[in-house]
């Protein structure tokens, strides 16, 4: 009786909870699976609605501007993603010195993160105005050198850079994967940096904390075999931070394909020929502009799977090279 008493309090203080996450999660997700097969374009056209079956599916892999938007993205996570947690790590080393000033540090690199995407992409569309921005003007007075439109810019920054200073006359787009080729343009670069600045102290705390927990007797082996500095990283720090990494890797892959407000907030309309437009973006345009639900519903279930197929890329391929200390 008290067992069933306990299990009973149990379930009393997880229903909540329960159904909170059923009303406001396992609903909305079965119904938006259910309105991806209509054509449903809002409420004043309930009484229109049928039955599609794979058609937004099909329109939107047919749609060249869901490849430009999926190219785009790709570029914002080969960029953003790697420089972040190579910033964030390179950080967490400097720190995890016990620095006399460390905590100081450490609360000022993670402010940004605790600062909302709203307020963040205000103060850096700012900075990165072509006519008042303190870049351009410190690149103008200090430099003497051009303003850049930064995120009124739709060339890719590899292009700009073989175009503009080694004299590259065309840029090839083969097989549509130019924008691949050319890399970000420097408008979606501006966001990049953008969400570099604001994630990496949130990467760099869960790498100390990573630090932290490895134990110093390693440290004190190797320094004993005479190991130095960069070989007690390379065969101590690195393979033991592996699942702090790979803990990091996987829930930034996801956090870069979802992007949005950045891109909402500093170039409303996509960006300069679409340049700075990411899946869920366009999946926004979709839904909450042009009010074609039933497609905003496919390209949402399109960029799951996308994101499911990366996960289980990483946990095959990746999680299976990660060692976790006993």
């Amino acid at each position: 009786m008290s067992q069933r008493r306990s299990n009973a309090t149990a379930y009393l203080y997880l229903a909540p909870a329960g159904v909170t996450l059923f009303v406001f999660w396992f609903i909305p997700v079965i119904l938006s699976l259910l309105v991806s097969f209509t054509n449903w374009e809002g409420a004043d056209t309930i009484d229109i609605v049928h039955w599609t079956g794979l058609r937004n599916y099909a329109r939107t892999l047919g749609d060249r501007e869901f490849w430009l938007v999926l190219m785009n993205t790709v570029n914002y996570v080969l960029y953003s993603v790697p420089l972040t947690l190579g910033l964030a790590l390179a950080l967490a080393l400097m720190l995890h010195r016990k620095l006399k000033t460390g905590r100081i540090f450490r609360t000022i690199f993670f402010l940004p993160y605790v600062s909302t995407w709203v307020a963040i992409s205000i103060v850096w569309r700012y900075f990165f105005d072509i006519q008042v921005g303190p870049l351009n003007y410190v690149i103008t007075h200090v430099f003497h050198g051009e303003p850049l439109k930064w995120i009124e810019e739709p060339r890719g920054i590899i292009q700009m850079f073989l175009t503009g200073v080694l004299g590259m006359k065309s840029w090839p787009n083969p097989a549509g994967i130019g924008p691949l080729l050319a890399g970000p343009s420097l408008a979606m670069s501006s966001i990049i940096l953008t969400s570099i600045w604001r994630d990496t102290g949130f990467c760099m705390i869960i790498f100390l904390s990573g630090l932290n927990n490895i134990d110093p007797a390693y440290y004190e082996a190797a320094q004993l075999d005479g190991a130095t500095g960069w070989q007690r990283f390379r065969r101590v720090t690195w393979p033991l931070l592996a699942p702090t990494t790979f803990f990091l890797l996987v829930i930034s892959l996801i956090g870069a394909f979802r992007v949005l407000v950045p891109m909402l907030v500093m170039t409303p309309t996509g960006g300069p020929a679409k340049m700075t437009s990411t899946l869920v973006f366009y999946l926004y345009q979709k839904g909450f502009v042009q009010w074609k639900l039933g497609l905003a519903s496919a390209i949402a279930y399109i960029l799951f799977l996308l994101l499911f197929l990366l996960t289980l890329f990483q946990n095959r391929f990746l999680g299976s090279r990660v060692h976790y200390e006993q």
